[in-house]
């Protein structure tokens, strides 16, 4: 991922929301934004191309993904076998989907490095386990489907032995380890890189790593320098100097050639991606150029630009690689980039998947043409005969045999139709050319990637076609080319009550829907007790790929961020001094947000003191601040077990340790949000076992709630970055720049529009002591002035408006006014985000319809029946004990509990649990029986 920490922005994402309603939101906006007005376009100037069999080219070494930077394939390793295999085969399997050519992957160091942290296979030095992490599993998987992929490997994180820098003889040894640790699980990677987009590399640090990778018997590794944004001209330039350093470069591979658009909101997209240059001095060292990390786009919307890169990478850069940003958005929807991919897999616990319209994009060239293949210079340029990418593009290349030919071309700038004539000559094949096609702004699936006419060249071997605007085609004399297709799961959301005690996890793999954000947590045999245990297993920080994470620290985290009142608990084990801990309602902040102390959550942390403590994480990055602790005497010391509870219910927050309950709050901060495992440092043996998700109908929940409902109110975190003029989004007037999380502007009038609806608004700043004073007003109410000045810094709430109408569609304008506290150094506006808060949704009770109410009953076993919206967890009581705990209503909505009832007088009531939030329903009205 690009390393321009400063102009990254953090979206927000606090809500679980499904594939399938991401994929509407995102055709839809795409339709819109994109299609051109078709209805009375002009026709535009027609093109012919010379399909010239004689013409030189370059040589075609393929399109790929990235599997890394990272964390972004970590829940398709828990997919069920049967869809993990189609979305496996829709990546890899030549003539069925994406059809990858390249396979990047991560080296992987425990750090986080974007969507997650990756294991290591070398936690300290010369201590090897090659079983570590997934991504040589993945690469196996690729090699299965396609033995002819390429492999490559690059290092973003790495353990903290190699010390301050991959460009040591650390690194070195670190990239010999792994490649040996690959080569002893069957695989052999055919580029390596060095440090993904990190600068002070040096001609001598590569030539060294050259020198040792055939040393060690990797002489068949071909170095790709330097996975930079600027390599194309500072690895030419070098090589122009060094001789031996040009010879041990075999490629030299630029990230974002095109720019990068991790920020950009896919109304823009039609605007991105429209040059890829390289440079003359590069283009004339005829060492082939890579556009070694592209995308970071949506796996649908950035279809579109996909088309157009693909194909000017090679127009305008002489570019004969382009390698994707991610491979598949496998992550919880809440963490950065988390829509992007060729394909969506973020629901293991369903099976439910989505490809994206970017694998079909990458289809159009994969599924035609394949490394070896030669482009055709006189083939290949824009459409109209422009100089650059005004109307579309288009490329042309020809199988090794010099027989068979593929055209590429895109109208992604065009606005009406256009002719296109391709005459084939120069000993190419003049059979009948097949034509696919796929209409880039259509949420119609069928017009993806879709196998159209057949045309038979004339007698001069010509064929002509009408191309329409945002289409991209494909002609070729090859066959074999298919649309794969399976049934896909429904998309649904993980259910509660949820536990897992680990004894089914693989051993040093994590533990099944944890997803680990920072370190290592892998399952172990437990320590002091029989059976499995997750275990944390860095010994120490590692090398950060991310310079700017604040507070780095160790966890892993899962579940469903709709989870809103529930008790997760956990065993757990302090190995070391210091503190382990879990968390709830936990979420990301989404967006394009990498630092990983930068998170919203609750936890319970103890330490081997025995001193606890419920912690608030406000997502500034700063240490997660107490709410209240204590200490617990009995829960002193080293490697003993304890076993702690953190009980959510509306506002209030309890904790327990060993069953009894310590001490609680009272936060309206977080709602809802994931559960999560905790170390309070880089403490290596830490333990945790039984991990555990409740409702609070659950009779093992030690709390007594108050009668009634619970349904607190949701709050949603509307980042600066969520742009566009829909609800819960920005819109900016003025020079508003971003980055380190906000966005600001020093311009008096400037403003930032959210347009929301909810019952409360709080604007989020980040105050500093260069801040000045801003105007916040509600639908246009008198403003509210708010100083932004802090001479400590960090993010704060600075304005709160409640009391809102949440049936209405509400405005919160912040204005920058030029003013500014005496004692700041500056009138910077800042804009963060906004929480947005809305009432909680009441869940509907149920009906206890059998027994009768004031009927006459057998005493023992009775049958009590009754109805609920289907999946509605059911508790039915007897004069208040629970007799039956989280019945599901069936898909009718039937449910019925078989409790024993004594004799005499008995009141007996049922209360529902919605199984995606944990919200309790009131009540049914008490049925009274006798039994006798």
């Amino acid at each position: 991922m690009y390393t321009h920490r400063d102009k990254r922005q953090a979206g927000g994402g606090d809500r679980f929301v499904a594939v399938a309603a991401v994929l509407a939101l995102i055709m839809a906006a795409a339709a819109v934004l994109l299609a051109p007005a078709r209805a009375g376009a002009t026709a535009l100037p027609g093109t012919s191309i010379a399909v010239n069999g004689q013409d030189s080219g370059r040589t075609f070494d393929g399109l790929g993904a990235i599997s890394g930077g990272g964390g972004n394939t970590r829940l398709l390793t828990d997919y069920p076998a049967a869809q993990r295999n189609a979305i496996l085969d829709y990546l890899f399997k030549p003539g069925y989907g994406a059809n990858l050519q390249i396979l990047k992957v991560e080296t992987s160091g425990d750090g986080n490095t974007t969507s997650g942290a990756e294991q290591t296979i070398e936690e300290t030095r010369g201590a090897i386990n090659c079983q570590a992490g997934y991504e040589f599993w993945l690469a196996q998987q690729a090699l299965k489907r396609n033995p002819h992929i390429k492999l490559y490997g690059l290092t973003w994180a790495a353990p903290g032995w190699v010390g301050s820098s991959m460009y040591t003889q650390n690194g070195i040894q670190y990239i010999t380890d792994w490649l040996g640790c690959a080569k002893q699980r069957g695989l052999t990677f055919a580029y390596m890189g060095g440090w993904n987009e990190k600068g002070g590399w040096t001609a001598a640090w590569w030539k060294d790593l050259r020198a040792a990778l055939d040393q060690h018997g990797f002489s068949g590794v071909k170095l790709v320098a330097a996975d930079q944004v600027s390599s194309f001209s500072d690895v030419s330039g070098a090589m122009a100097q060094d001789a031996d350093f040009a010879k041990a470069v075999s490629a030299i591979g630029e990230h974002y050639p095109c720019g990068w658009n991790g920020p950009t909101p896919i109304s823009d997209y039609p605007n991105v991606e429209t040059s890829c240059p390289s440079s003359q001095a590069a283009q004339a060292l005829n060492t082939p150029l890579w556009a070694s990390e592209q995308g970071s786009m949506s796996y649908n919307a950035g279809g579109l630009p996909m088309a157009r890169a693909d194909n000017i990478d090679y127009v305008d850069g002489r570019m004969t690689a382009s390698i994707n940003w991610p491979v598949v958005a496998s992550a919880y929807p809440d963490v950065g980039f988390a829509d992007q991919g060729l394909v969506m897999a973020n629901e293991p616990w369903t099976g439910s998947y989505d490809v994206g319209l970017s694998t079909w994009v990458t289809a159009h060239t994969t599924q035609f043409a394949q490394p070896g293949w030669q482009y055709l210079d006189g083939a290949s340029g824009y459409l109209g005969g422009q100089t650059s990418d005004q109307v579309g593009s288009y490329v042309t290349l020809k199988s090794p045999g010099g027989k068979d030919w593929s055209s590429v071309v895109e109208t992604t700038r065009a606005t009406g139709p256009q002719t296109v004539k391709l005459a084939v000559s120069g000993g190419l094949s003049t059979r009948p050319v097949h034509v696919w096609s796929t209409n880039l702004v259509s949420g119609d699936r069928s017009q993806w990637f879709a196998q159209g006419r057949t045309l038979v060249p004339d007698a001069h071997g010509t064929v002509t076609m009408t191309l329409q605007p945002n289409y991209l085609y494909s002609f070729t004399t090859t066959t074999g080319q298919h649309k794969g297709s399976t049934a896909v799961p429904a998309s649904k959301a993980l259910a509660l009550p949820y536990s897992d005690s680990f004894t089914t996890g693989t051993q040093g793999q994590q533990a099944r829907y944890l997803a680990t954000m920072e370190g290592a947590f892998t399952v172990e045999p437990c320590a002091g007790r029989a059976g499995k245990c997750v275990q944390m297993d860095t010994p120490a920080k590692p090398l950060e790929w991310q310079s700017n994470i604040q507070t780095p620290y160790p966890y892993t985290v899962g579940g469903s961020a709709a989870w809103s009142n529930y008790q997760v608990s956990a065993d757990v084990r302090n190995a070391k001094p210091g503190s382990v801990g879990i968390l709830g309602r936990q979420s990301n902040l989404g967006g394009t947000e990498e630092d990983p102390s930068r998170v919203h959550y609750y936890s319970l942390t103890l330490s081997d003191t025995g001193a606890w403590s419920i912690n608030r994480a406000d997502g500034s990055g700063k240490p997660a601040a107490s709410l209240t602790g204590g200490t617990v005497s009995s829960a002193a010391g080293l490697k003993t077990w304890h076993n702690l509870a953190l009980t959510f219910a509306g506002s209030l927050i309890y904790a327990s340790v060993d069953g009894t309950t310590v001490g609680s709050v009272t936060d309206t901060s977080f709602s809802a949000g994931k559960v999560g495992l905790v170390a309070g440092g880089y403490l290596a043996g830490e333990q945790y076992d039984n991990l555990k998700v409740s409702t609070l109908t659950d009779p093992a929940v030690p709390v007594t709630l108050p009668p009634g409902t619970h349904t607190p109110e949701s709050v949603t975190n509307v980042s600066y970055a969520t742009i566009g003029g829909a609800v819960n989004q920005w819109q900016y007037s003025g020079s508003w720049q971003s980055g380190g999380g906000n966005t600001w502007d020093d311009t008096a009038g400037d403003k930032a529009t959210l347009t929301f609806r909810g019952d409360g608004v709080t604007l989020q700043s980040m105050a500093n002591d260069s801040n000045g004073i801003v105007n916040v007003s509600v639908d246009g109410d008198s403003p509210t002035a708010a100083d932004l000045y802090s001479n400590s810094g960090g993010l704060a709430p600075v304005f709160t408006r409640t009391g809102l109408d949440p049936a209405k569609q509400h405005t919160m304008t912040v204005t920058a006014t030029g003013t500014k506290n005496p004692a700041s150094g500056g009138t910077f506006a800042s804009v963060a985000g906004a929480l947005v808060t809305v009432p909680g949704k009441v869940v509907s009770a149920p009906v206890l319809a059998k027994p009768a109410d004031n009927s006459s009953i057998h005493a023992g076993q009775v049958r009590i029946e009754g109805t609920a919206t289907p999946g509605e967890l059911i508790t039915v009581s007897v004069s208040g004990k629970p007799a039956c705990v989280n019945l599901p209503a069936d898909r009718h909505g039937n449910w019925r509990c078989g409790a024993h009832v004594p004799r005499g007088r008995a009141v007996l009531t049922a209360a529902g649990v919605d199984p995606v939030t944990g919200l309790m329903s009131a009540p049914t009205t008490p049925v009274h029986v006798l039994a006798s």
